[in-house]
C-alpha cells in the first residue's frame, strides 16, 4: 500500500477508482513502474472491462486461484467476493457472503469428480448458452471444464472443444483472455514472494477461521505451477510410498504372527512331551506289585488315560497348520485309537465323526468328556462301542456314544468320579448330557453349542 502521507499517484486513483483501493498487487515492482502500468493495462482489456458478468469473472478468479502456489490471488480476489473491494472492479455488484465463498472454495476439482460425466453434459447440451448464475449447476460444469483448461492447456483439447461449443465462438475467446490474465497474476505473485496482502485482508483472515483455513491450507495449491500431469505422478508416488508402507507393515506383523505360532506349536509340542511322561510314569507304576491290582492300579490307569488325552490336543495343535483349533475327526479318532490299545480292544472302538474344526478350549474337555465315556463303556459294558459326532440343523455339535448294554440302573445314584468329570466338563462347554435306554443297547448324548458360552471363556 502507498503510505498514508504520500499523495497518490494518477495511476493509483486510477486503480481504486476501480477496486476501491489500491491492491499491494500493483505496487510490487517500485523499480520498474511503467511494467505493472502495463500489467494494469493487460488486467483492464482482459479482466475488469471484459463482457462477461463480473460476479462470473470473479469467482471464477478465486476458485483458479486455489491451484496457484502464491496464495496472495485468492485471498485478494475473496476479499473483493466478499465485499472487502469491488468484484471485477465493479461497484454495483453485490458483495457474496463469506458461506457462499466457502461453498466456492469447497467445491470438488475435475479430478475428483467424473470429468466425463461433465464433458459430456457440455457436448451434447444446448449451444453458445448464456452465462450462468452463481452457484448454478451449469456454472459448476463450466468451472470444471475452465479449470482443466487453464492447469494444463496441452493436454485438455477435449474440455476447449466442449467450452467452446457451449459457449460459442465469441465469448470462449473472451474467456481465454481472462484465463490468460489470471495466469500471469499468479506468475506474478509467484515471481514476487515478498508480496504480501492487505491490512483488510488480514482482518477478514482473522475474523473468519473456516475460510482462512480453506484459503491458507489447500491441498490444491501449487498444481498449476507443477503441471497437473506432475502433481498427479507426485499423489501416485505418494500412494506408492504409502502402499509400500504399508505392506512392509503387513509384513512385519506376518512376521510376528509366524514367529507366535512356531512358539506355540513349540510350548504344545514340550506340553505333549511332558504329559506323555507323566502317562509313562503313572504306568510305570502300575508294574509295581504294591499298586499292580485292586482300586490303586485302576486309578492310576483312568489317570494315565486322562493325561493321553489332553495331550492328544497339544499333539495336535504342536501338528496342525493352525494352533488355535483343532480338527475333531483327526484328533477323537487318534484318541479312541490310543483308549482302545490302553484298555485291550484296539478294534473294539468305532469312530463316525464330522470333519469339524473346534477352537482348542473346546477340544480339551470334549476330549476327557470322550475319554470318560469310552472307558465305562469299555469296563463296564464291554466293546463294541461306536462314538458319533454330527453337527445339528441348528448349528450344535451332538455326541453320541453307544454300546450294546442296558447301562447303569436307574434307581443307581452317579457318584463315580468318571460321571462328575463328564458333568463337570459339559458345564463347562455349556453342554446338555442326556441317556437313552433301548432293546439294543444304550446311549450317551451330549449336545454341546458352538457359540461359546461364559464357562469356557472362564475356564
Amino acid at each position: 500500500m502507498t503510505p498514508p502521507t504520500s499523495k497518490p499517484t494518477a495511476f493509483e486513483r486510477e486503480v481504486a477508482g476501480r477496486f476501491g483501493l489500491v491492491p499491494n498487487f500493483f505496487s510490487s515492482a517500485p523499480d520498474g513502474p511503467e511494467i505493472v502500468e502495463r500489467l494494469w493495462a493487460f488486467a483492464k482489456s482482459a479482466y475488469l472491462d471484459n463482457p462477461i458478468p463480473s460476479l462470473f469473472k470473479e469467482r471464477l478468479f478465486v476458485y483458479l486461484s486455489r491451484f496457484c502456489e502464491a496464495r496472495y490471488c485468492i485471498v485478494r480476489h475473496c476479499g473483493f467476493l466478499v465485499g472487502y473491494g469491488h468484484s471485477s472492479g465493479d461497484p454495483s455488484v453485490a458483495p457474496q457472503t463469506i458461506e457462499q465463498a466457502i461453498r466456492l472454495i469447497g467445491m470438488p476439482t475435475p479430478w475428483q469428480r467424473n470429468s466425463d460425466v461433465v464433458l459430456s453434459t457440455l457436448e451434447t447440451g444446448p449451444k453458445e448458452v448464456d452465462w450462468p448464475a452463481p452457484e448454478s449447476g451449469l456454472e459448476d460444469h463450466l468451472f470444471s471444464a475452465i479449470t482443466l483448461v487453464f492447469v494444463d492447456p496441452a493436454h485438455s483439447e477435449r474440455a476447449r472443444l466442449a467450452l467452446r461449443h457451449a459457449l460459442g465462438g465469441t465469448r470462449f475467446e473472451f474467456l481465454l483472455g481472462l484465463l490468460a490474465f489470471i495466469r500471469t497474476a499468479h506468475y506474478w505473485t509467484v515471481i514476487h514472494p515478498d508480496l504480501v496482502s492487505e491490512k483488510d485482508i488480514s482482518e477478514l483472515l482473522a475474523t473468519n477461521e473456516e475460510l482462512a483455513r480453506l484459503l491458507l491450507q489447500d491441498p490444491e495449491a501449487a498444481r498449476c505451477d507443477m503441471g497437473m500431469r506432475v502433481f498427479s505422478e507426485l499423489e501416485d508416488l505418494r500412494a506408492l510410498h504409502e502402499r509400500r508402507e504399508l505392506e512392509k507393515a503387513k509384513r512385519a506383523l506376518e512376521a510376528q504372527v509366524e514367529q507366535k505360532e512356531l512358539l506355540l506349536k513349540e510350548v504344545n509340542h514340550r506340553v505333549r512331551n511332558s504329559l506323555q511322561i507323566v502317562a509313562s510314569i503313572l504306568q510305570l507304576q502300575l508294574q509295581v506289585p504294591e499298586t499292580a491290582a485292586g482300586e490303586a492300579a485302576a486309578a492310576m490307569r483312568s489317570a494315565a488315560a486322562r493325561v493321553l488325552a489332553i495331550a492328544a490336543v497339544h499333539e495336535r495343535l504342536y501338528t496342525g497348520n493352525d494352533v488355535t483349533a483343532v480338527s475333531l475327526d483327526a484328533f477323537l479318532g487318534k484318541l479312541c485309537q490310543d483308549i482302545g490299545r490302553s484298555l485291550g480292544c484296539p478294534e473294539g472302538i468305532q469312530v463316525d465323526i464330522e470333519d469339524i474344526d473346534v477352537p482348542t478350549d473346546m477340544a480339551v474337555p470334549l476330549g476327557l468328556i470322550i475319554n470318560e465315556l469310552v472307558t465305562n463303556v469299555i469296563k463296564y459294558a464291554g466293546p463294541p462301542c461306536r462314538i458319533v459326532m454330527r453337527k445339528s440343523p441348528q448349528d450344535n455339535l451332538i455326541l453320541s456314544v453307544s454300546d450294546t448294554g442296558q447301562g447303569p440302573l436307574d434307581d443307581k445314584p452317579k457318584t463315580g468320579l468318571g460321571s462328575r468329570i463328564v458333568g463337570a466338563f459339559a458345564a463347562q462347554l455349556g453342554a446338555r448330557v442326556e441317556t437313552r435306554r433301548r432293546p439294543d443297547g444304550y446311549t450317551v448324548e451330549v449336545t454341546i453349542p458352538t457359540a461359546p458360552s461364559a464357562s469356557v471363556s472362564e475356564a
